[in-house]
């Protein structure tokens, strides 16, 4: 009876094994598989090999969110960042073991090199602000410095946009709308809506006291456009 309940389950293991490995079996089941591998080995060979366990959790959760958050496309994944943090350390580990082997006087001038470009940079950058305010002041193409047309969108010279402050502004300004263009707006619109309310309103009182349209009710515009259906050709 044993033989036959296994004979009977075994081809129903197999094909469950089969479609499992088939539809449902991810790179992260692999991944957890093989640390509970390691884990057992450092276990079994190590002195206190048992604390790995909670390293083997920890790595098994992180796989499980990494692989959820790479499928879904939400958020950075979880390994990545891990990685780039331990590569970081790695690095600035190695940094410090070559610098720990290295003469002070060699250190003291690699900082004053750093501290050399720091300041070139400050002051490129200070004379670069300085000239670009000097061209503004003076109506001067700020990519170039030729004069160009105030009402152009590009300078002639460069093909760039003379002033991109003050063509960010324009365009602000061109969003904003006044307080009189919105009640010229309001005006144009009330002179236009009453009519056309009235004028529906008695073609539907006329609709709704004879059963249709009398020929005395004013219709809407759209009621009135192109000929009637009654209307034939003449040849």
């Amino acid at each position: 009876m044993t033989g036959m309940d296994w004979n009977t389950i075994k081809p129903r293991l197999t094909a469950a094994w089969q479609e499992f490995i088939r539809h449902d079996l991810r790179f992260s089941h692999l991944v957890v598989a093989a640390s509970i591998a390691i884990g057992a080995l450092v276990n079994l060979l190590f002195a206190h090999g048992w604390t790995i366990w909670p390293v083997v959790l920890a790595f098994g959760i992180l796989t499980y969110i990494n692989e959820a958050v790479s499928r879904n496309g939400q958020g950075i994944p979880p390994l990545q960042v891990y990685l780039f943090f331990m590569a970081a350390v790695v690095l600035w580990l190695l940094a410090v073991a070559i610098l720990a082997s290295l003469h002070p006087l060699i250190l003291i001038l690699g900082l004053l090199a750093i501290l050399y470009r720091i300041a070139e940079a400050i002051l490129r950058q200070r004379e670069r602000d300085r000239l670009i305010a000097s061209r503004r002041s003076q109506n001067l193409c700020l990519h170039c410095g030729h004069t160009y047309d105030s009402n152009a969108v590009f300078c002639d010279h460069c093909g760039e946009e003379p002033n991109p402050d003050a063509a960010i502004l324009k365009r602000v300004a061109q969003i904003y709308r006044s307080d009189k263009e919105v009640e010229r707006a309001r005006a144009a619109l009330g002179r236009i809506a009453p009519a056309t309310i009235s004028t529906k309103e008695q073609a539907l009182i006329a609709r709704r006291h004879s059963g249709k349209m009398t020929h005395q009710s004013p219709l809407p515009k759209a009621a009135k456009l192109g000929p009637g259906r009654s209307s034939t050709r003449r040849v």
